[in-house]
């Protein structure tokens, strides 16, 4: 799996729960059983921008050369395990994630792992040296008269 391919499919799953904190905060926060004040669904709503945004610009990240990206994966690592920290104890410290809150911890926990095995287990592609095509033989001139026979 290439960096390309993992930042394609971490957009994508960032902007749909982007879009949904930022358009539907009501029913993301009921299925977390969470409350609903005014200020939570400003601030799901702040989280959901802040979300598109980053999958957005995940998603103009994807041209990089390998060296960057590999230094945005580093990042990204640190977001996932920074998230799934932050979901295992608003499940069970803070109480926020009330229920629900499993599927984030796999989320995360999943990305985490994935950038973890790119960054540090994945073998690295060998690149094939260029072949500098032969040089032709130098042949003897027909017109010489020497076939290499003795006369």
């Amino acid at each position: 799996m290439s960096y390309r391919s993992t930042f394609i499919v971490n957009a994508i799953a960032l902007a749909i729960v982007g879009v949904l904190f930022l358009g539907m905060p009501e029913f993301v926060l009921a299925q977390f059983k969470s409350e609903m004040y005014v200020a939570t669904l400003y601030a799901a709503r702040f989280m959901g921008g802040a979300f598109l945004l980053g999958g957005l610009l995940l998603w103009f990240l994807l041209d990089l050369p390998v060296k960057k990206q590999k230094v945005i994966a580093f990042i990204l690592l640190a977001y996932s395990i920074g998230g799934f920290a932050m979901t295992l104890l608003g499940m069970t410290y803070i109480g926020v994630l009330r229920a629900n809150g499993w599927v984030l911890m796999v989320i995360f926990g999943v990305f985490a792992l994935l950038y973890a095995y790119m960054l540090f287990l994945q073998p690295k592609p060998t690149e094939a040296k260029p072949r500098v095509p032969r040089k032709p033989k130098a042949a003897l001139p027909p017109s010489s008269g020497q076939n290499g026979l003795p006369q």
